[in-house]
């Protein structure tokens, strides 16, 4: 009980200096993700930390069948790209951990992600984004061979900085000897920008 009190305070303690909070669903699954805006920290900037929990579900791996939670740590900078108006792109490495089929799983892979604001004439901004993220096997630790995540998505935010989001995610987790598709789902979602 005392463990369940002392994360929930430590959650919500870090939810009042988030720059960004994000949950995903579909039918089966739930994903939380936070950002912490470095910026605001110190000197830091265009400089996030994050974590995310992904509550994986074996309907959306076909090969899986005893599926943990993926949890992961992150640190990402990112900047306007000058010349291209409403891009965004960031370079950021990941820690991830979960358990499949009662095997360890730890990567820190690297990565990209960017987003554009579409230059559409609309009362409501339009955004595409997307990130690739990849460890191979030297980066991989426990059972872990390979991993691999891809993601793109499009937002809409109907009201300043509340935006409703649709799409894509595919994570591979392989293990050693086997081929591991930790998810391929669609999402739907909404993200707060602090």
């Amino acid at each position: 009980m005392l463990k369940k009190l002392l994360l929930s305070a430590l959650i919500s303690s870090a939810a009042f200096a988030a720059h960004q909070v994000e949950v995903n669903v579909n039918d089966r699954e739930v994903e939380g993700q936070i950002r912490l805006d470095m910026g605001r920290m110190g000197n830091m900037e265009h400089t996030y930390m994050g974590a995310r929990f992904l509550n994986g579900d074996n309907n959306n791996s076909q090969t899986i069948a005893d599926i943990n939670p993926l949890m992961e740590v992150s640190f990402m900078v990112q900047n306007d790209v000058k010349g291209v108006r409403g891009l965004k792109v960031g370079l950021g490495i990941k820690g991830e951990h979960t358990k499949i089929d009662g095997r360890g799983f730890a990567a820190i892979p690297l990565g990209i992600e960017a987003e554009l604001k579409l230059p559409l004439n609309s009362p409501i901004a339009f955004y595409l984004g997307g990130s690739l993220y990849y460890a191979p096997s030297a980066l991989c630790f426990r059972d872990g061979d390979d991993y691999l995540e891809t993601r793109i998505h499009v937002d809409a935010e109907p009201i300043e900085n509340a935006r409703v989001e649709v799409g894509y995610r595919q994570i591979d987790t392989d293990l050693e000897n086997r081929s591991v598709t930790y998810n391929d789902a669609w999402y739907f979602g909404l993200r707060l920008d602090f």
